[in-house]
């Protein structure tokens, strides 16, 4: 496994750059993936010398972007798996570039109804093109030069370093302003204290609690990997980022991170460290008596009537979000079939009428799309994501391999969040998903490559056997 993908069938591509160079180049997509968390802090999201666009983290893509263009064909596939994997890669993005090519006239109402949406078309495009397409260069970028197992646990590390800063960063904030907590444990979690968390998490971090949430949901069970095959050095971090997460108050989150780890736990068959993981837990929530994520997980559905309905477990998503909006679309031919482009929520007609909340996303990752794109490539997606998942499970049972089935958990993790969250195009809370789904492909390419490798030594000993 320590072997780098130089070769299967046929001479990977590369142009002549200094060594130095392309050293460089690895610590500058490192750099940049490990900022990702914090983007949209302070003092990363001033425009420098007041040109717009100019921010350090879009600088920072775009070297990394010029890197990836200038030492090695991106396209350029050298086995089988490595080509299949890009002709999805490029589908995907034509159906997202697609999507944002129809947005593109909406953009004043979007900016009228969204107001961190750009009114110019041109600075639409920069913020709703350029900076989502971004996210995606990690995907090229591991594919083409993370290609051998030391090179995948260091960005494994990296993005493990990241989240453990933003873990200490975030339990800092809260600690610096208890009344966040403090008034969701006096009686539950009110829609204040949501807001109140939310203000506080966009302040300091640029993002909403969800945006942060997701970020956990795929990096912790890293974390637990790093936990499980590197000593007690990453229990700390971990128990870190757990904590982090009952501090925030989404629910997703702690679902998606719970789920995910059970899930690599029972994968690796690590019953004792499970049970012990669901004893403190518990412990935990007596102790703390159950912080004001976990109160709010239990007391969802539950109020002053007697009647549990999708609704009220779903805070009111299904009657003023879903419901209405899919009425809307398919009372429309045009938009049943094509959807409305990028952002299609912002486009609906029941806007400023009551019957919709006045959200900027649908809060469910396929019924977005569906508004997007419309149902005829929901459709497709939805065959991708149930072949995709089939076939990674497949793989992994395969490969057996510690770091494989952490990832996994990682994407287990992302599916879950997709349910309330999350989005299938790429945003700032899918951002993980590029590196780890091509970390997979790298994994598993590995072991491909070992096979192939190992082939003339098979054949030479059955012609052995043969000739005796």
């Amino acid at each position: 496994m320590t072997a780098s993908l130089t070769h299967n069938g046929r001479e990977p591509y590369h142009l002549t750059l200094p060594h130095s160079v392309a050293q460089a180049g690895t610590v500058f997509f490192l750099l940049f993936v490990f900022m990702w968390p914090f983007q949209g802090a302070l003092f990363l999201t001033d425009n420098l010398f007041d040109i717009q666009g100019f921010k350090p983290f879009n600088l920072l893509s775009a070297v990394v972007l010029a890197y990836l263009m200038f030492d090695t064909a991106p396209l350029h596939a050298t086995d089988k798996i490595e080509r299949r994997s890009i002709r999805i890669f490029l589908l995907y993005f034509a159906t997202f570039a697609i999507a944002l090519i129809r947005s593109v006239p909406n953009a004043p109402l979007l900016h009228s109804r969204f107001p961190g949406v750009p009114g110019s078309y041109v600075d639409f495009v920069l913020s709703a093109c350029i900076v989502p397409a971004f996210y995606t260069l990690s995907f090229l970028f591991i594919l083409r030069r993370m290609c051998s197992f030391r090179e995948l646990e260091r960005i494994t590390t990296v993005i493990c370093l990241s989240i453990l800063l933003l873990s200490i960063a975030f339990i800092a904030v809260v600690l610096m302003n208890p009344s966040v907590l403090l008034s969701g444990h006096a009686g539950g979690m009110t829609d204040s204290d949501r807001d109140e968390m939310a203000l506080l998490c966009i302040v300091y971090f640029g993002n909403h609690y969800n945006v942060i949430g997701t970020m956990f949901i795929s990096t912790v069970p890293l974390l637990l990997y790093r936990a499980l095959t590197r000593g007690a050095l990453w229990i700390a971090p971990l128990c870190l980022s757990l904590l982090a997460v009952l501090l925030l108050y989404s629910r997703t989150a702690l679902v998606a991170v719970a789920a995910s780890c059970f899930l690599f736990l029972i994968l690796r068959r690590r019953f004792g460290i499970l049970v012990f993981g669901a004893v403190a837990a518990g412990v935990a929530s007596l102790v703390w008596g159950g912080g004001p994520t976990v109160e709010a997980l239990l007391s969802i559905g539950f109020g002053s009537g007697s009647v549990v309905s999708a609704d009220a477990l779903l805070t009111g998503r299904v009657e003023y979000i879903w419901r209405p909006l899919l009425e809307e679309w398919t009372s429309d031919i045009g938009l049943f079939l094509f959807g409305a482009g990028r952002y299609g929520i912002g486009t609906s007609q029941l806007w400023n009428t009551g019957t919709l909340l006045e959200k900027t996303v649908a809060h469910n990752a396929i019924i977005e799309f569906f508004l997007d794109c419309g149902v005829i490539l929901t459709g497709v997606a939805l065959m991708f994501l149930m072949a995709g998942t089939v076939t990674a499970w497949r793989v992994g049972r395969r490969l057996n391999s510690d770091l494989y089935w952490a990832l996994f958990a990682s994407m287990f993790g992302c599916g879950i969040s997709m349910a309330t969250m999350s989005a299938i195009f790429p945003t700032i809370e899918n951002m993980y998903a590029f590196p780890i789904i091509a970390m997979m492909i790298n994994v598993a390419r590995l072991r491909y490559l070992d096979a192939y490798r190992d082939r003339p030594k098979t054949i030479q000993k059955v012609e052995e056997i043969v000739a005796r």
